[in-house]
């Protein structure tokens, strides 16, 4: 019912809170032991002197379920719900929030007084307040404190298991095809909350639909197949990771020509940790939190991370150093704040700098006393990356050209803990690399792979890649209607190219490695932990959370139900 057109309030029989809410089992339990205990159970409280909670914050990323919880958890303990929202509070006039506010407080203490249990809701408390910061420490301390916002509950990202539980709630009364695998859709959606996989499940189903009508089906043989699936995850992205570069890139180990103990390394550094987290905790071994590699340009570094990424089905965050260099102060370190955070929360992923020596240059090289832009990145990327002990399924990974340019700061263990040289490609890898950017061009049979990665020695990957694009364009010249590339037309090309490297140049690579310690020698080397020797700082979550709770009509409101502390037992504010 409503009062007087601005509360709303809500009272439901007993009912169990799982047949609404998928995953954040936690949460509900959080919420069941803070709500529901102190509603049911003030009588015994009394008895034992016990104080109860008298408000309770719920913080988390946008669209894991907040408010969808508090109305499950209430609706089962068969309370009383009054709720706060942004449109019921904002007036025009002065003062009128202030007294929609003490309404809604006294029409929760009305039905508390009457002995029903009652809870009051504020729900997006950020729209009804200025937004100051996006951390939960930041709100105001006369509201955190005890008597008050006394009490804190995090609804975090769903899990894969969670997501899948979420899956089977929203799917319930979707005709689902026979091939169609909920639990692999799950697991390819990471950083998707219940919001996001709730309109993956529609766009799924109006493919369905749509297909349908289009082959002028029955609607009773509708259903939704894993195409349908597939063309909905083009279309709905998860809403944590947008306005940053993240992908689930489409290259595979097989895309890249040679380098195959290259490739075993990085296995061992990305896809391990991830697919076989339990025989890590096993036998308490701490994955590898970053990995350098470094090697001359055109040699597949981007391409291996990428790779990488795709073979440990991680969520892909790119960064170059063009990306954090700004203008204005302080942009720089707040982007690169925010990827490390949106990538915790899209985990597991993997972030990848490019050109890292520009992210990660040694200090001291100017001459000016001020801290430089470099010096204030490199900073926050230290922060950052020994932060991520704490994190699981994040893995940093860097490439560059000028690996002595890169801070020794980085290059320690608990950073990057792996530094792989990446070489030019040798005869076998050549040929491999022809073969690769080949097999899809329509070759004759007089084309001698071999021969030509013979001839082309010192060529890095990307050469050779130009190298086979340049002869398909240079039998287009010669005839548009052409079928087939012939061997000339590499001969011609291989003919006019020169390698960049030089000798001297890989020597100089080849110096670097020598000059580190043999942990980075490109061995995969694991460090066991050390227990809980020293105590870590706790993360602090870095999102827009149901919080900022800074404004007159919400101070009003925390000293009307201050004031009325001793009215009765019965009342808890849930925001």
């Amino acid at each position: 019912m409503e009062s007087k057109g601005r509360i709303m309030s809500e009272h439901n029989e007993k009912w169990k809170a799982e047949e609404a809410i998928g995953g954040n089992r936690a949460a509900v339990e959080a919420l069941r032991e803070l709500i529901t205990f102190p509603l049911l159970y003030s009588s015994q409280a009394q008895k034992l002197g016990l104080k109860w909670p008298r408000g309770l914050l719920l913080y988390g990323p946008p669209g894991t379920g907040k408010t969808s919880l508090v109305r499950a958890v209430v609706r089962e303990c068969g309370a009383h719900l009054t709720v706060i929202s942004p449109h019921s509070v904002h007036k025009a006039h002065v003062g009128e929030s202030e007294k929609a506010l003490r309404e809604a407080f006294s029409q929760a203490s009305s039905h508390a007084l009457s002995g029903k249990p009652s809870v009051v809701f504020i729900d997006e408390i950020d729209a009804l307040c200025p937004r100051r910061d996006h951390r939960v420490d930041a709100i105001d301390p006369a509201l955190r404190r005890s008597g008050r916002f006394d009490a804190e509950v995090e609804v975090t990202v769903p899990t894969a298991e969670e997501r899948f539980e979420i899956l089977k709630l929203y799917t319930k009364k979707v005709p689902l095809d026979a091939n169609v695998d909920l639990e692999a859709i799950a697991t390819s959606c990471n950083g998707y909350v219940g919001a996001d996989l709730e309109a993956l499940c529609r766009e799924a189903t109006m493919s369905a639909v749509k297909r349908s009508s289009d082959a002028n089906e029955c609607a009773g043989v509708l259903s939704v197949t894993m195409e349908d699936w597939r063309h909905a995850r083009s279309v709905v992205g998860p809403s944590i990771t947008r306005g940053v570069t993240v992908e689930i890139p489409k290259v595979t180990w097989e895309d890249i020509g040679g380098l195959r103990d290259l490739k075993k390394k990085l296995q061992q550094a990305v896809e391990w940790p991830i697919k076989h987290s339990t025989a890590f905790s096993r036998l308490g071994i701490s994955p590898v939190r970053g990995a350098l590699l470094h090697g001359p340009p055109g040699c597949s570094k981007t391409t291996l991370a990428k790779a990488a990424a795709h073979a440990a089905e991680a969520s892909f965050f790119s960064l170059s150093g063009a990306e954090l260099y700004s203008m204005y102060v302080g942009e720089s370190e707040a982007l690169l704040r925010n990827t490390f955070q949106r990538a915790r929360l899209a985990a597991p992923s993997i972030i990848f700098f490019d050109e890292a020596d520009v992210v990660g240059a040694k200090r001291g090289g100017s001459s000016s006393t001020s801290i430089t832009v470099g010096e204030r990145l490199l900073s926050t990327l230290l922060t950052e990356m020994d932060g991520l002990e704490q994190a699981k399924g994040i893995l940093v990974l860097a490439a560059t050209n000028r690996p002595h340019a890169i801070d020794a700061a980085l290059m320690r263990p608990g950073r990057f803990d792996l530094v792989l040289y990446v070489p030019p490609p040798d005869l076998e890898a050549r040929h491999e690399i022809l073969r690769v950017h080949t097999r899809n061009m329509k070759v004759r049979d007089d084309v001698d792979l071999r021969s030509i990665a013979e001839e082309t020695e010192l060529f890095t990957g990307a050469e050779l890649e130009g190298l086979c694009r340049e002869a398909g364009i240079v039998a287009l010249r010669e005839d548009i209607s052409a079928t087939m590339v012939c061997n000339r037309h590499f001969q011609t090309v291989k003919d006019s190219l020169k390698p960049a490297l030089t000798k001297e140049e890989i020597d100089s690579y080849s110096s670097f490695m020598k000059s580190q310690s043999p942990k980075s020698s490109g061995r995969l080397e694991s460090s066991t932990s050390s227990g809980s020797k020293n105590k870590k700082k706790k993360l602090v979550p870095v999102f827009s959370v149901t919080s900022c709770v800074v404004s007159i009509a919400i101070l009003a409101a925390a000293k009307y139900f201050s004031t009325r502390a001793n009215r009765t037992p019965n009342e808890l504010v849930v925001t």
